[in-house]
């Protein structure tokens, strides 16, 4: 459904000045000032129970990040141990940042289960836009963007991350593992084209 301005509505001169819409906007902003300024005193005095204050006292209290969220990447590791992904390379091409960094094992030629696997993997957090296009492309399910948002590293070096710090068992991702397969579920193509 589009929206259509009307540039021909005739205002009057109270309107023109933005008056109201200015008083109101302070009235708004002065508000929560005052509450924010003030707002503790009920709640040392006991009168009431929460904080009526927007503000979080991090680190103490945290927030709750939505599913959507797109914190640091991190591997899927499944039940056996193994590594969901299969060195394919295609989120090393999505990356804009070039921030990922795969090399694939080589196969001995043994029969084996795992037919191809990262020997490294690599991502330079000090240069990741936490873009998603990684989750995106990944076809076995093996990236993620979790919810961790904190880096505290004074040196750059250690912000690039191994397969092994960035490993996360498949059990602590299940809820955004449902999200994505929910997300791209929505922009399935393939079926209904034809």
């Amino acid at each position: 459904m589009a929206y259509y301005v009307d540039r021909n509505v005739k205002m009057t001169w109270w309107e023109k000045s933005y008056l109201p819409e200015i008083i109101r906007g302070m009235y708004i902003t002065s508000r929560h000032f005052f509450l924010n300024l003030f707002g503790f005193i009920p709640f040392l005095l006991g009168q009431k129970k929460e904080r009526p204050i927007f503000t979080v006292y991090y680190p103490e209290q945290t927030v709750k990040y939505p599913l959507a969220y797109r914190g640091r990447p991190v591997l899927a590791v499944n039940e056996k141990g193994n590594y969901n992904c299969v060195a394919c390379g295609l989120c090393e091409a999505a990356c804009p940042a070039y921030c990922i960094d795969i090399i694939p094992g080589s196969n001995p030629g043994k029969q084996n289960e795992l037919e191809r696997w990262p020997e490294e993997f690599t991502i330079d957090m000090s240069i990741c836009i936490f873009c998603g296009f990684c989750e995106e492309a990944c076809p076995e399910e093996a990236i993620f963007m979790s919810d961790m948002c904190e880096f505290n590293m004074l040196d750059r070096k250690q912000m690039k991350y191994n397969k092994e710090q960035l490993a996360v068992s498949t059990e602590d991702l299940k809820d955004r593992i449902e999200f994505t397969r929910q997300m791209s579920g929505k922009w399935n193509y393939s079926s209904s084209s034809r």
